[in-house]
């Protein structure tokens, strides 16, 4: 088993910068957290979550194309704003204005090989990095 590690991911700035996202540990689920410590109060900390979920222990009569495992992965961008000052002139805390996300799933059966669960999160890769998905994306226009 791999050790655990930090992820490191650069944003869209003009002049990228690299964020390094540290692994927190596992929730009562299973869901490994990793979070970017960058912000100005843990409330506005961007995270990572990453699961993975492999199938039991096979039953008689089982068969590898029926056993699967899934790999959920979750990016969670909270952005904070702060309301005004209240009546004794003090900056209140921040305040989570809105939270972007991006999810997904991988469906592994047990019975695809190496190249096959490489294939599938390549694609993926590519899939994000495609002119039609980032315009989506970005302008939230549809390209039709």
């Amino acid at each position: 088993m791999a050790a655990v590690a930090n992820i490191v991911l650069a944003d869209a700035q003009g002049t990228p910068v690299n964020h390094t996202f540290i692994p927190l540990g596992t929730d009562t689920n299973g869901v490994w957290w990793f979070e970017d410590q960058s912000a100005s109060s843990p409330i506005g900390y961007n995270r990572i979550s990453l699961f993975l979920s492999r199938p039991t222990n096979p039953a008689s009569g089982s068969n590898a194309r029926d056993r699967i495992s899934r790999i959920k992965w979750a990016i969670h961008l909270p952005t904070l704003t702060t309301l005004g000052t209240n009546d004794a002139g003090l900056t209140p805390p921040p305040t989570v204005a809105y939270v972007e996300r991006a999810n997904g799933e991988f469906i592994i059966p047990e019975e695809a090989n190496l190249l096959e669960r490489k294939n599938v999160r390549k694609y993926v890769q590519f899939l994000m990095a495609d002119t039609q998905v980032v315009a989506m994306v970005e302008t939230l226009q549809n390209i039709f």
